[in-house]
């Protein structure tokens, strides 16, 4: 409860740690999907593996602690040293988190995602009946979920799924729900969609983004899942109350990204930066400089205080909408 109460308040006073806390590492950009609300084509960047020496230089400038996210703009397990990687972190005190499109290159992956000990599978996932407008759907996809569900034990690794909020997505998103809770699966977290690389697609406006959520929300509490929405509600018990009544506070009502408090995306040539969507942003690089020295150095202060010089009008991680649908 103390930890709590601190961390509220540092975040309410945005007074930010000493390191980041959270660490994302694009181990890949290669994906075996092409889905259209995706922007990895249009970011500039090489659609290659993160190189294992760069890897092991990135790890050696964290502390042990951080809770650890391998995934890009790609698929992870494409990686042919994605299930080293995971051994490693875990090996150094780190909690390893991966995001999968669920396409399994092999029936036996399965198998050897549960042994490989990460902590927090997320499935990006915005159907379960091929109806969506955006996102992907596999059959293959939801035999591969399915069978991970199953061969879990002790709820290990949590799982999550993931869907996208795009125009007309509430029925939807509430199979994904059902899907969930049939499946055992704990969580479902909804993202809003970006549309800066391709403002043609389609999403709710604010006020039909909170009729979906309540409906949403009801659903799932009546079935047990978790409904982590950054703009409504995340996390569970106390945390999630304390979330509900200062969310609006807790970014100073959008004069700070949520993103910038505790996090960092490392490209994979090491680049520091603020965002996954921003790769040509670089506050430094982990290769050459010490993280801690990135995290509060001249850049990325700057940026924290000004980051809407370079994220115009993206509200993905902010609580109200900036652009409203026309």
């Amino acid at each position: 409860m103390l930890k709590l109460l601190e961390e509220t308040f540092r975040r309410l006073r945005y007074r930010i740690p000493n390191r980041p806390r959270q660490v994302q590492i694009e181990i890949t950009n290669r994906c075996n999907m092409d889905c259209p609300m995706c922007p990895r084509e249009v970011l500039d960047i090489e659609l290659e593996h993160m190189d294992w020496d760069k890897f092991i230089t990135v790890m050696d400038g964290l502390q042990g602690d951080e809770q650890i996210t391998l995934t890009g703009w790609g698929e992870p397990f494409l990686h042919p040293r994605c299930f080293d990687m995971i051994a490693h972190c875990k090996a150094r005190g780190h909690s390893v988190m991966i995001t999968s499109n669920a396409l399994f290159t092999k029936p036996e992956l399965a198998k050897e995602i549960i042994a490989s000990g990460v902590d927090t599978l997320t499935f990006s996932i915005d159907d379960v009946n091929g109806s969506a407008e955006m996102g992907h759907h596999n059959d293959k996809v939801l035999d591969n979920i399915e069978t991970i569900a199953k061969l879990r034990q002790n709820g290990k690794p949590a799982l999550r799924l993931q869907a996208t909020l795009h125009a007309d997505c509430e029925s939807d998103l509430l199979d994904v729900i059902r899907y969930s809770a049939r499946l055992g699966i704990e969580t479902v977290n909804v993202g809003r969609l970006d549309r800066k690389y391709a403002p043609e697609l389609r999403r709710p406006s604010s006020l039909q983004e909170a009729k979906i959520f309540a409906n949403a929300d009801s659903l799932a509490r009546s079935l047990g899942v978790q409904l982590d929405w950054l703009q409504f509600s995340v996390s569970s018990g106390i945390t999630r109350l304390f979330y509900q009544l200062l969310r609006k506070k807790l970014h100073r009502s959008g004069k700070f990204c949520l993103k910038t408090f505790d996090y960092v995306y490392v490209t994979r040539e090491g680049s520091v930066t603020p965002c996954c969507l921003l790769p040509h942003a670089p506050m430094g690089n982990i290769l050459s400089t010490d993280l801690r020295e990135i995290w509060k150095n001249k850049s990325f202060n700057h940026f924290r205080n000004n980051y809407r010089d370079v994220c115009g009008t993206c509200d993905l991680w902010t609580i109200e909408q900036v652009q409203e649908n026309e």
